[in-house]
């Protein structure tokens, strides 16, 4: 095989690992993303089980309670032929509705998922730790 695509694989995966552990960040410090992510546990079957996704901005940002916000996964774009990456994409994963605001942090629950069948694979089907948030264009 080829040492170049050998190499390039090998960076594919060394970096998706990366991601996966928290230690490769595509965010800049002015971005804004899910900081963690808290659900309740059932206590009887056929109990609805929220999950609530905190975000580093808050009122400070313009946000407020009853906005709703998108959760985007930027994916890189590598060209495997050349070894090289060409840039990220964003992809939309969900819709969530701020629940509740505060200066700095907000919480919002989920509202709905993009459909899969018009959106690039993106690893995981859930909004995740790391995801970056904006404003929906729709309200």
């Amino acid at each position: 095989m080829n040492a170049g695509f050998l190499k390039a694989v090998g960076l594919n995966i060394m970096y998706a690992t990366l991601l996966m552990l928290g230690i490769a960040r595509y965010n800049h410090a002015s971005d804004f993303f899910v900081t963690s992510v808290v659900r309740e546990l059932p206590m009887k079957a056929g109990e609805v089980v929220y999950k609530d996704y905190y975000v580093n901005a808050g009122t400070n940002n313009g946000l407020r309670k009853g906005l709703v916000i998108e959760a985007v996964r930027k994916l890189s774009a590598f060209d495997n032929i050349n070894s090289k990456l060409l840039g990220d994409t964003p992809v939309k994963i969900a819709r969530l509705k701020i629940i509740h605001v505060d200066k700095t942090v907000s919480i919002a629950r989920l509202e709905k998922f993009y459909e899969k069948e018009a959106t690039p694979l993106t690893g995981f089907d859930a909004v995740m730790i790391g995801d970056l948030v904006q404003v929906a264009e729709r309200q």
